[in-house]
């Protein structure tokens, strides 16, 4: 509140000194009874004994009275002031020097600063009226707030002339309390969402709020001095006695739930609270009642009742399926990270029921090569809601088993992760199932890819006897009855039958050649021959041995380093070198010179080569001549059957051999690879794997 100055003669706004003020007369001025008194004079003929006498019984009056009191001359100055004034005002004035009113500091209603001149005893004096309904506030030495409203009476002589004024100051503090409190208290009742009721003890009704209004739709001015029975269903009005009995003993009743009816006729659920009243003497005189309506609550605790009967069905079923599908179920909290499971989830990852089970003894059990994705998986979870993987453990006991994971994720109101729900299903036997099923099926396919091939390849080789039957045998078969008719038609020419025999000789020669590298060429087909550990150094000792005087013959010099041991077949690796070696031999203009090397291929020389298999060691032959060549074009030319790239009168041969090579290469499961130019010889590259 405001500050204010003290309010006394020495202010600026104090009234202005008459003659007759202190300060102007003499010390006897006390000795005037009207004066001193405010009021009492001599001229009534009464001695200064009998003046004295009454001038006491008036001041045993004043302080007598329990109101505070005090009294102030024409001009202001406070001359008489009781104990109730002074204890009001929380100090002592000082009479003939302080004006107008005892207190420290004064204010309006609205808060501002009361000056002296503003006092209801100063407007009472100025005017010369009494003044009523004045409220002050006044602020205590000791910082007390005092609410107070005073009653100043002016006091005239028998000329009519004022000659003073008393003041009754009543202290209206506790009542402006108890009037805040209960405007506060009636502002909450009428605001309440409850039905707030208060009645006697004989149950009529005596207040009733907004709230009982809208809930049980009678209106104050119906209900007021009406039975609370009237609200009371007929099957009930048993209850309104024995809660008045307990409300007679004191009782309070709390949440006592029951049925009211509204003034339509629906019947509420209503919750209870009801105390008693008392009266300033303790005395009960009545009751104060609240209630709620809880009908919509209990229509929802009815329905939540009728929902868990159908999930506790739901999650018995699902318990028993659950059981029926061995599916362990699983409950992680993700705040402390500890986990509630099931007793099929103990059997499936192999730990007691002592065990208090985590995640992460659940990620220490996971197989290191699958714990990434799994960790992955749980952190996809909390944002997508759902997790779902197969992952393999090693339990306890050593053993392998594949799980498989699903699970939902629980958010709090602001959408946290709280919880991870889910099962784990053992599927260790259908992912060995399912992979016996694969390496059937993969077997299987590549038994039909191998058959396929095998077919294309007959087939092709059957088109190629087809040509075979069609050209290159029927050219010497021709050949031969030529000659025989021309025979037949020289009989008796010596000379020319012989040359006509020569001719039929040579050509039945190369016939029966014909016939024999077909016959070989089919063998390697149908054969029947085991892989063996073979050991080329001696397959090329045995093929030079073969060739022996053909090699001295044209002077060829062969050099060759150390070969590997491979898991093969020996006499078709004999056929091989024979017929690549031949085949240098054969097509060479000049003294042959044949270089044969070989190697083992790393990792990434294999991958250079999509026929190859990646994990398998292979080992490289290269046979290197200095022969005619060949156009590079012709690679794929030269190792078909019967495809030949010379004149046959200038080098011999089938155009069987390279084909015969090229299918002993694929037999191995190897490749062969040509590279050659014209008159720059010819490189025959081998790669065949070290085991079979």
């Amino acid at each position: 509140m405001p500050q204010s100055k003290r309010i006394n003669k020495a202010d600026t706004n104090a009234p202005p000194v008459s003659a007759t003020s202190p300060e102007k007369k003499s010390p006897s001025r006390f000795r005037n009874k009207e004066r001193k008194a405010g009021f009492i004079t001599t001229d009534t003929g009464q001695t200064a004994e009998d003046c004295k006498e009454i001038e006491a019984r008036y001041q045993q009056l004043i302080q007598a009275l329990p109101a505070a009191i005090y009294i102030c001359d024409a001009e202001g100055y406070i001359t008489t002031y009781n104990k109730a004034a002074a204890d009001l005002w929380g100090q002592e004035p000082e009479t003939g020097k302080d004006v107008w009113c005892g207190f420290w500091k004064a204010f309006h209603v609205d808060g501002t600063p009361m000056t002296q001149d503003e006092s209801p005893m100063a407007i009472a004096l100025k005017e010369g009226r009494e003044i009523d309904n004045v409220e002050i506030v006044i602020e205590r030495p000791d910082g007390q707030i005092r609410h107070i409203m005073p009653y100043p009476r002016p006091f005239v002589n028998a000329a009519g002339k004022i000659i003073g004024a008393v003041n009754m100051l009543v202290d209206i503090t506790e009542r402006k309390n108890i009037e805040e409190r209960n405007g506060h208290f009636a502002a909450i009742i009428q605001s309440s969402d409850d039905a707030i009721i208060s009645k006697t003890l004989d149950g009529t009704i005596t207040s009733w709020n907004n709230s009982a209004e809208r809930i049980f739709g009678y209106t104050s001015h119906e209900m007021i001095g009406t039975p609370i029975t009237r609200i009371v269903p007929d099957d009930r009005l048993d209850e309104e006695p024995q809660i008045l009995e307990r409300l007679k003993r004191g009782e309070r009743i709390d949440h006592f739930e029951t049925k009211r009816i509204t003034k339509d006729g629906r019947l509420l659920d209503i919750s209870l609270s009801i105390s008693p009243v008392k009266n300033n003497k303790g005395v009960i005189i009545g009751a104060s009642k609240i209630a709620r309506d809880i009908t919509a609550q209990k229509r929802i605790v009815q329905r939540i009742r009728e929902s868990e009967d159908k999930i506790r069905v739901s999650e018995e079923r699902l318990r028993l399926a659950v059981e029926i599908a061995e599916m362990g179920m699983w409950d992680l909290d993700l705040t402390t990270g500890l986990t509630t499971t099931s007793s099929e989830h103990r059997k499936i990852l192999g730990y007691s029921k002592t065990v208090q089970w985590s995640k992460a003894m659940f990620m220490q059990m996971v197989h290191p090569a699958d714990r990434t994705m799994v960790e992955q998986a749980f952190l996809n979870a909390l944002k997508t809601g759902n997790i779902s993987y197969e992952a393999r453990v090693i339990r306890n006991d050593n053993k392998e088993r594949w799980l498989r994971v699903n699970g939902t994720t629980i958010y709090d109101k602001k959408h946290t992760p709280v919880r991870l729900l889910g099962t784990v299903l053992d599927i260790t036997d259908q992912k060995k199932a399912k992979e016996e099923l694969e390496n059937m099926v993969l077997a299987r396919t590549r038994e039909l890819l191998t058959s396929n091939e095998e077919l294309e390849k007959s087939n092709h080789e059957l088109e190629q006897f087809a040509y075979i039957a069609s050209h290159d045998l029927q050219e010497p078969l021709r050949k031969i009855q030529t000659f025989a008719d021309m025979v037949k038609d020289h009989l008796h020419d010596r000379e020319m039958s012989e040359k006509y025999f020569n001719k039929i000789y040579i050509s039945a020669k190369r016939m029966s050649t014909l016939i024999n590298d077909v016959l070989n060429y089919s063998r390697l087909t149908k054969t029947v021959e085991q892989f063996i550990k073979t050991d080329l150094n001696k397959v090329l000792k045995d093929v030079l041995s073969d060739y022996e005087l053909l090699i001295e013959q044209k002077k060829a010099v062969i050099n060759y380093s150390e070969l590997p041991t491979i898991k093969g077949i020996p006499l078709q690796l004999h056929q091989l070198f024979a017929n690549l070696i031949s085949n240098s031999l054969k097509f060479s203009e000049t003294a042959p010179a044949i270089a044969i090397t070989a190697r083992t291929l790393n990792r990434e020389e294999v991958k250079e080569h999509p026929r190859l298999i990646e994990d398998k060691p292979y080992v490289q032959l290269v046979f290197q001549d200095n022969g005619i060549g060949f156009e590079q074009q012709h690679t794929e030319q030269i190792f078909v059957i019967f495809q030949r790239l010379n004149n046959q009168r200038s080098y011999s041969g089938t155009g069987i051999g390279l084909a015969l090579c090229k299918k002993i290469v694929d037999h191995h499961e190897g490749i062969i690879i040509a590279k050659s130019e014209p008159g720059q010889g010819a490189a025959f590259t081998v790669i065949l794997p070290v085991e079979h």
